[in-house]
């Protein structure tokens, strides 16, 4: 037994409270080493009452397996005494608990969970639970009227700069709500919007007013109204870690320099203070975006204040967090505890472009992340070929077992974003990968997020060539409807949208993926082909066999023995 590699911590990562009665109880071992694994758990007040749960493999991939097991009590969870009784292949068995591994059952050194609290139990938004996401970049959408903006703008058609201006504003994302609504889209996420500087808003002036570019807040309020008369939930996007340099607290800081009142907001080096990243720290080391210091009472305050202010006169859904793994976790915690106090269905979408379980692990920060290790495994494998489809199955299983089942059904699974080259462009304009990315990206688990413009075959590097103006005249139709048809079938699935996860086949040498989701007695099976070469496939428990062509995908719906 490899018994380096059995994991079991005293922490809710690997024990979710899912009711104050029910725990979900985690463990992991070595791929493959163990053919059993079972839970001992007792009351400690009643060390003669034990009893046994039987573990299963939730996920498995070639490093390591994942157990799992969800306990019912009669009453609610406390004082619970357990330890785990370990078998491998060889049929050999040892018990472990906190102390490590024994031949005997142990006598003490047990692991304990005191107590299951109301608010270890994870609440998230249940709307939001595999919900279609929409990422617009308002400068770049679509224009409508704007009765402020006195800005000369280019030519819709011209291509992006970090400086140009084309004239997307609120009014014209308000009337493409038809689309929207058309396409399958459940919720919008907006990049800034509120008066900043630069045409990407991240370089914040005034948190309280709309960017005159973007319209007025009268123009937010009617967009957030249409929208949900379409229902369809809306996210602004928060930038909280740092502000711009016209920032009036930061101008004060600047002219006054240790005298000014804002001193606590900031992080300056030195006095006075200059507008260069040697003077303040700032988001990666960009002079011109000082980072706030949320930690400060007055600071975080005035940031709660805005986080209100919005979701009161606006009536917005939640907020996206800009560079939330580099946000003060205090600071986080203090502004959900009184948002979700006021609006406990909202939202709060993380930035993350790595591992984001220390942001979700507890009910105490973020609901959900943007996924981008998703981004990187269908890049990887369906644009680029540089993995096959054990690596590929290796990573899913990877990126799966991070998190748990109800924080994956609202991972927000990105192809792309403002911040990435457009997913097109790194399959280098082949629109066959594109349409089994889509197809991998609506039928995996989460919570699927299109990136304004892909849907129509938009292609563009990275900024600022992923933030080129809406293809509304010239886009790919057929691309449009394939998209489309995926997210109808989706949205009328419950396998698809909430159900179980299991890899039936990862061929490298016929370059075949397969994987089947389950919910009830319905279950789905898709099957991805990138080879360039027709395949017949015979699936286990399938009557169906499965004729799919190069480059392409088959996706089947079976419910209750019906194709």
């Amino acid at each position: 037994m490899n018994c380096s590699a059995v994991t079991h911590h005293n922490s809710t990562s690997f024990r979710q409270p899912l009711a104050r009665n029910r725990v979900r109880f985690r463990l992991f071992s070595a791929s493959g080493d163990l053919s059993a694994c079972q839970m001992c758990y007792w009351k400690r007040s009643t060390p003669h009452s034990k009893q046994m749960a039987e573990m299963h493999v939730r996920y498995e991939n070639s490093e390591r397996s994942e157990w799992q097991v969800e306990v019912k009590f009669p009453e609610e969870a406390h004082y619970i005494k357990y330890y785990f009784v370990l078998t491998n292949r060889a049929g050999k068995t040892l018990y472990f608990n906190d102390l490590g591994f024994t031949e005997d059952p142990p006598a003490a050194g047990h692991f304990e969970l005191l107590q299951v609290n109301e608010s270890d139990i994870k609440a998230l938004p249940e709307w939001s639970r595999g919900c279609i996401h929409y990422q617009i970049f308002p400068e770049r959408f679509a224009a409508g009227i704007n009765p402020v903006s006195i800005r000369s703008c280019a030519p819709w058609e011209t291509p992006p700069t970090r400086d140009n201006f084309v004239g997307g504003n609120l009014d014209g994302i308000r009337k493409k709500i038809p689309y929207l609504k058309d396409l399958g889209v459940e919720c919008l996420y907006l990049t800034p919007i509120f008066l900043a500087d630069y045409n990407h808003k991240y370089a914040t002036v005034d948190y309280f007013q709309i960017d005159p570019d973007f319209g007025t807040e009268e123009d937010l309020i009617r967009l957030v109204k249409d929208a949900h008369h379409a229902n369809i939930r809306v996210l602004l996007d928060g930038v909280f870690n740092h502000v711009g340099v016209n920032f009036v607290p930061f101008r004060d800081l600047i002219e006054n320099g240790d005298k000014s009142r804002y001193r606590k907001w900031f992080y300056p080096k030195r006095f006075p203070v200059t507008i260069s990243a040697d003077s303040y720290e700032c988001v990666g080391d960009y002079a011109y975006m000082p980072r706030l210091r949320v930690v400060d009472p007055e600071a975080r305050d005035y940031v709660l204040s805005v986080l209100l202010h919005w979701m009161d006169t606006a009536g917005i859904d939640g907020w996206r967090f800009d560079v939330a793994d580099e946000l003060d976790a205090s600071a986080v915690r203090y502004w959900r505890d009184k948002a979700k106090t006021k609006y406990p269905d909202a939202l709060f979408l993380a930035e993350a472009w790595g591992d984001a379980g220390s942001m979700l692990e507890k009910n105490d920060q973020f609901d959900t992340a943007m996924n981008y290790l998703f981004r990187d495994i269908t890049i990887d494998y369906f644009a680029k070929n540089a993995i096959d489809e054990i690596e590929l199955d290796r990573r899913v299983q990877l990126l799966l077992m991070k998190y748990s089942d109800e924080t994956t059904q609202v991972m927000y699974n990105c192809l792309g974003s403002h911040d990435t080259a457009r997913f097109l462009t790194e399959a280098r304009g082949d629109k066959a990968k594109l349409r089994m990315a889509f197809a991998f990206q609506l039928m995996f688990p989460g919570s699927p997020a299109i990136y304004y413009g892909d849907e129509l075959g938009m292609a563009g590097e990275n900024d600022p060539g992923c933030r080129g103006a809406m293809a509304w005249e010239n886009g790919d139709m057929d691309l449009h409807e394939f998209l489309k048809k995926l997210i109808s079938l989706r949205k009328k699935s419950k396998a698809i949208r909430s159900g179980s996860y299991h890899t039936v086949l990862k061929d490298s040498q016929r370059y075949i993926f397969a994987f089947e989701r389950r919910c009830g007695n319905e279950r789905v099976l898709a099957v991805f082909n990138p080879g360039d070469s027709h395949q017949s496939l015979d699936f286990a428990g399938w009557a169906e066999k499965v004729d799919i062509s190069p480059q392409s995908v088959e996706i089947i719906i079976d419910i209750g023995g019906k194709p």
